[in-house]
């Protein structure tokens, strides 16, 4: 299989993985900052430049949803009101972001700013778009910021592209009301007592979907491969071949099929839709990342009071003793070399990752701080939210695809045959011989 494409190739994969849902090189400006620093130090102190304000485009997705939008604004307030600058947010889904940055970098457009996340970034780093972040800041302002671990994920070949915003993992989300009202006053820990979990809620309330797990767009990808290495197989091998053929694969199929077939999972259903029935009460179980706060807060729950209604758990094992598997989430912030605007970039930077935002950002939605000043307040230390998923964040894994260039091709595979074993149109094997053979194929 190759995993090296033309930026063409890049572009396409890019397309598909938006279909599904539902960046020019310059000169380097001067260094916003050298040396060490401080994220716990006020948000920005630079100065409007002379002749008046400097427009700085930021681009994301997160600005986009409901329970982020009052706490973008509050964020490029922040930093308006220190620099005398001016913030103009560009947004998007999150399938369409690739595919954004891409096109608008590639046709000229401005962009200073923009966040990504693991899934997205290697496909737009791939592009050699992005600026080194120890260009603009300083490697020293960086390490002293920032936990190695956390500086990794965003380092490619030596240079830091990305810089850290927030990481945790994307695991098990549950609603503790639900399953007490079926009986269940603790997590269950193996696949044998989740389905009886499950099977509980369900007759305990009909109308509550018992696990909303993705079935469409390529988190359907993402939520099938922790289950897949739950089973004991992986889509590839260390050395990039397909691993998928595999009777693991098979098994974890044949268990998809059914939970569909007693009615504990339904088709249609993306992170989206599953974040919003889940905050309305309606959805017992559901994978997601630490954002899942954030959906719970906007719909009128006080964030203290979030863990009653909203908690993370580890993934049940398929027997007691076994590794709980995660995929490794996180966000990152990126500049762009063709960037006019760096110093000031880098400003905006600093000021989303100060302890002053990112602990509002962490108490309203759940984004948890990674940098080292933030990691050592009492409010994120002590919060029962948070920890739930830290201690999935301890065996978690990146996504297979995480580092390949068509991860959105890889992941439109997986979800396209997973879909036609769910509607009963391929058996399992046949849905695993098939999946291998197309990603073979790429």
């Amino acid at each position: 299989m190759k995993t090296r494409k033309l930026f063409a190739m890049l572009l396409a994969g890019t397309m598909a993985l938006s279909l599904l849902a539902g960046c020019g090189s310059g000169d380097t400006p001067p260094a916003a900052s050298q040396g060490g620093g401080d994220a716990s130090q006020a948000p920005a102190d630079s100065t409007a430049p002379e002749g008046g304000s400097t427009e700085i485009v930021w681009a994301g997705w997160s600005g986009e949803e409901e329970a982020s939008k009052d706490i973008f604004q509050r964020m490029m307030e922040t930093y308006e009101k220190a620099s005398g600058n001016d913030v103009t947010w560009v947004g998007w889904t999150w399938a369409d972001t690739a595919q954004q940055l891409l096109i608008r970098t590639q046709g000229g457009e401005q962009l200073d700013l923009a966040q990504t996340d693991i899934g997205i970034f290697n496909t737009v780093a791939a592009a050699g778009v992005l600026a080194d972040w120890n260009d603009i800041l300083g490697k020293d302002y960086m390490e002293a910021t920032f936990e190695q671990s956390s500086l990794s994920v965003g380092n490619i070949d030596g240079k830091q592209l990305g810089m850290p915003w927030s990481m945790a993992s994307i695991t098990m989300v549950y609603n503790p009301e639900i399953l007490s009202a079926a009986g269940w006053d603790k997590v269950p820990v193996t696949i044998d007592e989740f389905e009886q979990c499950l099977a509980d809620i369900k007759a305990a309330n009909p109308d509550v979907v018992p696990y909303a797990v993705s079935t469409k767009d390529a988190t359907c990808a993402g939520d099938f491969m922790p289950w897949l290495w739950t089973f004991g197989g992986a889509i590839f091998n260390e050395d990039g071949s397909v691993a998928l053929n595999s009777e693991a694969a098979v098994a974890c199929v044949q268990w998809y099929q059914n939970l569909m077939e007693k009615g504990y999972i339904a088709m249609d259903t993306g992170r989206g839709e599953a974040r919003q029935l889940f905050a309305q009460g309606k959805v017992a179980f559901y994978d997601d990342a630490v954002v899942a706060k954030g959906q719970t807060v906007n719909n009128g729950v006080a964030p203290e009071d979030v863990v009653n209604v909203c908690s993370a758990m580890p993934r049940p094992v398929l027997k007691q003793g076994d590794a709980p598997q995660s995929t490794m989430w996180g966000h990152m912030l990126v500049a762009f070399k063709n960037s006019e605007h760096q110093a000031e970039a880098a400003e905006l930077a600093k000021t989303l990752i100060s302890d002053e935002v990112a602990l509002d950002y962490f108490e309203n939605n759940g984004m948890p701080p990674v940098t080292k000043s933030a990691a050592g307040l009492d409010q994120v230390k002590n919060d029962a939210y948070l920890n739930g998923f830290l201690n999935s964040t301890a065996t978690a894994r990146l996504e297979e695809t995480a580092r390949m260039t068509n991860a959105s091709e890889v992941k439109t595979v997986i979800t396209e045959e997973l879909q036609y074993a769910l509607l009963g149109q391929k058996t399992a094997e046949q849905c695993v011989a098939d999946m291998a053979a197309r990603l073979e194929a790429l």
